[in-house]
């Protein structure tokens, strides 16, 4: 019998080594981000090091020097120690901060309640050392107490305690106060931070006049004093000064940056659609409702009231349509009772304007304004309007007056409109011409619009030369409030000589579109709707004390003002 020898050696399958390889590069790619990073942990670790090494050395001299000669260049209390210095060790630079400030230890009471009147009982030394690594700064610090070697001594001078607080004149921690004084010798620039009460104290300051205080906040407005000048004789504000064996205080508001955008039209034609639930002619279906006498109601039985309802409003398809602007909700809503909006495409009573449209529709809208430009006119040429009331509470109904639906028919941007921006708030003033604190001159873009990424809170008169506003919406001035995203809109028309503007608002300040507003006097009489803003404007007037403004709102009594007097551009507020 013949019998055959095989080999029964084979190599690796190309499967096989390539998943051998991925193996491998996992792991070798896992070793060498542990090493990298083993290594960076190690860079750091010694550069913390060196930093407590320079903090320590630092610290170390301030301690062998003698009570009276700690202290900082230009500081309180002054010495020869710089306040800020930089150095460069194992090739890295570091940047070195020293405060030195007098302590008023409560042992002995506090400020006024000190049993000694010494206020100046030791001082404390902070040695700040930072650095970078890979982009990202790095710090440590160290804090000691320098105690004088015998009794505590009134070392001379004051105290000069800064106050900052908010808009809401709450304490603010955490500001920076920066004081100044050039007339001394030697001269004093030294910045400290206020604590939890929102003061900044500086104890042991030379008595004398003319101490300058600076004060901001990472992203908040700023405020300051400010000596007299040609342009500002009277500050209002002024240097302080401090006097010896005393406490000097003052203080400052700042608050959060906002931003602002306005925008400028050049004309703007409106139009609204006004639901006033006289009868039920605007409704287009509805359930456990009543409508009649001017408001939309839950249905009762002998004063019990249903506890859901809900009506749809005609459809509503403007033409022309170049934007959808508004919807005013005017009504009443008890404690324990809802009144909500909803807005649903077309004449559907289902299918709902989508919160990608208009952010929060799904929930709906309570009693009040909303901006339903955000909803494209294009995709959604026709819409409807759903209410629903709801009760909690058997005895008492929700309740819808009027709704009014305002939109656009056709605009034109203002660009390349220079337009200013004044506030309020005064620094002092020149004579009897008030300097006011913030001045914006700005011109409109292409598509007519201002933008300013950091404006203080205050309230912005808006002015455009050459140019009457005929409308200003919401308000002119225009209300800032802390951090706060503000947007307003301004309509142009030619300059007039005499011109009457009628803001129609409740007293809450909710704007009441939809109001018919008359203006009149012996031979003259103009009468006009009030825009999606409140707003009518007359132009083209006589200078006259005798016309009469009639305003007449649905749901309210109407209201006559009689002997106006109209010179130059008048702006009246009426209120229901």
């Amino acid at each position: 019998m013949a019998y055959r020898n095989y080999s029964t050696t084979r190599g690796f399958s190309l499967i096989e080594v390539l998943v051998v390889a991925a193996i491998l590069l996992l792991f070798f790619t896992g070793l060498f981000g542990s090493l990298r990073y083993t290594l960076a942990l190690v860079s750091d670790s010694k550069a913390k090091l060196t930093a407590l090494t320079v903090a320590n050395d630092q610290m170390e001299y301030i301690r062998s020097l003698s009570y009276d000669a700690v202290g900082t260049v230009a500081g309180i209390p002054a010495g020869l120690i710089p306040q800020v210095s930089t150095s460069s060790l194992n090739t890295i630079e570091f940047q070195t901060r020293v405060l030195i400030e007098y302590i008023d230890d409560a042992a002995d009471g506090i400020g006024a309640a000190d049993s000694n009147g010494i206020t100046t009982d030791y001082k404390q030394a902070k040695v700040s050392v930072t650095w970078s690594s890979k982009g990202v700064a790095r710090e440590v610090f160290l804090v000691s107490n320098i105690i004088p070697r015998s009794i505590e001594t009134s070392v001379g001078g004051g105290t000069l305690r800064v106050n900052v607080f908010d808009a809401d004149v709450m304490a603010l921690p955490g500001a920076s106060v920066r004081v100044v004084n050039n007339t001394l010798s030697p001269a004093i620039d030294v910045t400290r931070f206020t604590d939890a009460a929102g003061a900044a104290l500086f104890g042991g300051a030379p008595a004398g006049p003319d101490y300058e205080i600076f004060v901001t906040a990472p992203g908040y407005s700023s405020d300051q004093t400010y000596f007299a000048t040609t342009t500002l004789p009277s500050p209002t504000t002024q240097p302080v000064a401090v006097l010896e064996a005393d406490v000097s205080t003052v203080n400052f508001f700042i608050d959060e940056l906002s931003e602002v955008t306005l925008k400028m039209y050049a004309n703007k034609t409106e139009g609204a659609v006004i639901e006033s639930f006289a009868d039920s002619s605007g409704i287009s279906s509805s359930s456990a409702v009543v409508v009649g006498g001017g408001e939309l109601e839950l249905q009762n039985t002998a004063g019990v009231y249903v506890s859901s309802g809900a009506a749809f409003l005609q459809p509503i398809e403007p033409s022309p349509l170049e934007e959808w602007n508004t919807v005013t909700v005017v009504g009443s809503q008890p404690s324990g009772t809802t009144a909500l909006v909803q807005f649903y495409v077309g004449s559907s009573t289902t299918d709902l304007v989508p919160d990608t449209e208009l952010a929060g529709n799904s929930t709906g809208f309570s009693l009040g304004t909303v901006d339903i430009s955000y909803i494209s006119a294009s995709l959604y040429p026709s819409l409807t309007i759903g209410i629903s009331l709801t009760t909690g509470i058997t005895s008492v109904s929700p309740s819808i007056d009027t709704i009014t639906l305002s939109y656009i028919e056709s605009a034109s941007v203002a660009s390349g409109i220079p337009v200013t921006m004044t506030g309020a708030k005064t620094i002092g003033s020149n004579g009897s011409v008030p300097v006011y604190k913030t001045t914006f001159s700005e011109t409109t873009d292409g598509v007519g619009e201002i933008y300013i990424p950091e404006v203080e809170w205050d309230a912005y008169t808006i002015a455009v030369s050459g140019y009457d506003i005929a409308q200003a919406c919401p308000a002119n001035p225009l209300i800032v409030d802390p951090g706060e995203e503000t947007e307003g809109e301004v309509v142009l028309v030619g300059d007039s000589a005499h011109t009457q503007r009628v803001v129609v608002e409740t007293v809450d300040g909710v704007l009441l579109p939809g109001a018919l507003v008359t203006l009149s006097r012996l031979g003259f009489s103009e009468a006009q709707v009030t825009s999606s803003c409140g707003q009518v404007f007359f132009s083209g007037l006589t200078n006259a004390l005798d016309y009469t403004l009639t305003v007449e709102v649905d749901g309210y009594a109407t209201q006559v003002l009689s002997d106006q007097n109209v010179e130059n551009d008048v702006v009246t507020v009426v209120q229901f």
